[in-house]
């Protein structure tokens, strides 16, 4: 456990706002964000690029914290739905999405695992899914969603190659690896995120 239950603001700001990709986004004391600015612009340029959505396509973009990366393609898509668990950062996701006068996103709290296979069943089919999960990679019940109702793009964002390679492993069975672009977000450690770019197998 990082974080209690309760934030307190004690001073100050009720929430950051941060510049990325040209956009301006509020990110509240508990929500996730990438911590080295210049490399996350790197970082979500990568993401961008593999996904390479289209015109009228449909985005997930599960994990998705503040919403940084759906928000930074909602011009493009018809709909962009995310998820996470914290609430806090779906609030900001919502707003964020507002203050860009989006009417195209749809935001949820609560963990891809359950929220993606329930959107799968109730008929909703994403051209393509964006990933960025926490070190403990993929639940099991999220590979096998994506496996069954596998989307035509994938992207993995990975901050652990060790359940990268797990996930790819099961993921592969449905999806061809088209390639792994390593981006190093904190230079001299051993740290470094990887963007994964795959596609459903003809």
């Amino acid at each position: 456990l990082v974080m209690g239950d309760e934030t307190l603001r004690l001073w100050g700001k009720e929430a950051i706002r941060e510049e990325l990709l040209g956009m301006s986004f509020d990110l509240s004391a508990r929500a996730f964000f990438q911590l080295n600015p210049v490399q996350t612009e790197v970082l979500y340029r990568e993401a961008v690029k593999a996904l390479d959505l289209q015109e009228n396509e449909t985005l997930v973009d599960a994990y998705c914290g503040v919403g940084t990366i759906g928000l930074s393609m909602a011009d493009k898509a018809i709909e962009i739905r995310g998820m996470d668990i914290i609430e806090a950062a779906i609030s900001d996701a919502r707003k964020n999405a507002e203050q860009m006068g989006l009417k195209n996103t749809r935001y949820e709290t609560g963990t891809a695992e359950e929220l993606l296979p329930q959107w799968l069943s109730e008929g909703f089919r994403p051209d393509a899914i964006v990933v960025d999960p926490p070190r403990t990679g993929l639940d099991q019940k999220l590979r096998q969603a994506l496996k069954h109702y596998p989307a035509k793009k994938l992207v993995y964002i990975s901050c652990n190659v060790s359940t990268l390679a797990r996930d790819l492993v099961q993921l592969s069975e449905v999806y061809d690896v088209v390639y792994l672009q390593s981006v190093d977000m904190f230079p001299q450690t051993a740290r470094c995120e990887v963007v994964v770019k795959l596609t459903l197998k003809k």
